[in-house]
């Protein structure tokens, strides 16, 4: 009896499988088709899973405490190294393999000199690999360090000579890693507190990875924003009819007036100048670093010198968009035109008036640069005609001396001009700069 039930019940789940075999042969099918790229970008997936539970199940004052005990972490690490002393076990099995007892001290960690060892070896970078090793004067004079004449004995009389560098680098670079990855952990909870982007500073230089110090205040810049974003939601000031920029305007406007609380307006700015500092406007997206400059220019009072500066560079930046789409000029033109007005500057009481002078010379000319670029020779000419009063302020009349690379760029610019208006003699006449 019960072996014709289980017989009824294998047939039946053999016609339940036969039924159904051309959905399942279809699911192992996608399955085998997506595999793959699941694979590949599995750690995507997981960091878009994990940001979406927390999201979903952690409060702010949640997240703030797992951030701190990453950082609890990192920061135990870190100072466990720079409190190192010599390892005894190291010692003995020195002294058995007959290797240097020197060799077996290991330094404690000093971030600042691991810094230096990497930017030595930077520098250096298509040197031989035989002239990488530091002179004995070097070793003397240049890396010489407190912490080198720490781990030896008071009695002892050899030369104070400082690490070699590359060995020092490497005995600490695995833990200061470890230490970064910490910190880079706290970023992804720490919402708009400024803590775990600084500790990422402090160590990406010491192990050559500046990169990651620009992506934490990146990352600090857009999760303090959605921070804001998120209470304004709740404040029923839900901003998702409006464009990308005009809900960017409403989130800066809420960090200027430093009413939202766990946001302070100087740090977001100062993640703003970090950005602009860290890149330097080379080897870095254009379009990005404008919407930074958006950012720093709305939270800069007018009135303020730094708001010509950031005028200019933005205006900078739209000059390189301009390659791609002729428009960008006309934008660079309205920044540039901005930054001229140096009376908001000449306010201030320190400001430097030949400096502001020189800068407003500067601006002008970027602005014939551009209708160059637009072939408006004629408005391009009739600028730098214009111009013709101020080169006193960057010729050998100028506070300071000739502005060689600016006085340069006129007289080739105007030059350029005059040949394409078919003004070859006048042309001529421009003295070239030796």
């Amino acid at each position: 009896m019960d072996s014709g039930k289980v017989r009824e019940q294998g047939h039946s789940l053999n016609q339940i499988f036969r039924e159904n075999l051309k959905y399942i042969l279809a699911v192992l099918f996608v399955w085998a088709i997506t595999f793959p790229m699941v694979l590949q970008d599995k750690d995507d997936i997981l960091a878009r899973f994990n940001i979406w539970y927390n999201d979903l199940f952690l409060s702010y004052p949640d997240r703030l405490r797992i951030a701190h005990k990453f950082i609890q972490k990192g920061d135990e690490i870190i100072q466990g190294r720079k409190e190192l002393s010599s390892n005894p076990f190291s010692k003995i099995t020195a002294f058995f393999s007959g290797e240097d007892l020197n060799k077996a001290i290991t330094l404690p960690l000093d971030l600042t000199l691991m810094e230096k060892a990497c930017l030595y070896y930077r520098s250096k970078e298509h040197i031989e690999e035989i002239f990488l090793e530091p002179t004995w004067r070097e070793k003397a004079q240049e890396w010489n360090s407190p912490l080198f004449l720490k781990s030896k004995s008071s009695d002892s009389l050899d030369v104070a000579l400082g690490p070699n560098p590359k060995e020092y680098w490497n005995s600490h670079h695995e833990a200061v890693l470890e230490a970064l990855d910490y910190y880079k952990r706290a970023l992804r909870f720490s919402g708009p507190e400024f803590q775990a982007p600084k500790k990422i500073e402090s160590v990406s230089w010491a192990v050559c990875r500046p990169a990651e110090i620009l992506l934490a205040y990146k990352t600090y810049m857009l999760e303090t924003e959605k921070y804001v974003l998120d209470i304004l939601k709740k404040e029923e000031k839900d901003p998702s009819r409006r464009t990308e920029t005009q809900i960017l305007t409403q989130v800066l406007q809420s960090i200027k007036s430093g009413k939202i609380p766990g946001v302070d307006p100087n740090d977001y700015k100062e993640a703003l100048l970090r950005q602009i500092l860290l890149t330097g406007m080379k080897d870095f997206s254009p379009r990005e670093m404008g919407s930074v400059y958006f950012r720093i220019i709305y939270l800069s009072a007018s009135n303020e010198p730094e708001y010509l500066k950031f005028v200019q560079r933005r205006g900078e930046l739209f000059f390189q968009l301009g390659k791609e789409n002729p428009e960008f000029y006309k934008n660079a033109i309205q920044d540039f035109k901005t930054s001229m007005d140096i009376s908001i500057a000449v306010k201030d009481e320190s400001a430097n008036f030949p400096l502001l002078l020189v800068h407003q010379f500067e601006a002008k000319l970027s602005i014939v640069k551009c209708y160059v670029e637009l072939a408006e020779y004629n408005t391009a000419l009739k600028l730098l005609d214009e111009l013709i009063p101020s080169l006193r302020n960057v010729d050998e009349r100028s506070v300071g001396g000739i502005k060689s690379p600016i006085l340069k760029s006129y007289r080739e610019t105007k030059r350029f001009v005059l040949r394409r208006k078919g003004r070859f003699d006048e042309a001529d006449e421009i003295p070239f700069d030796e």
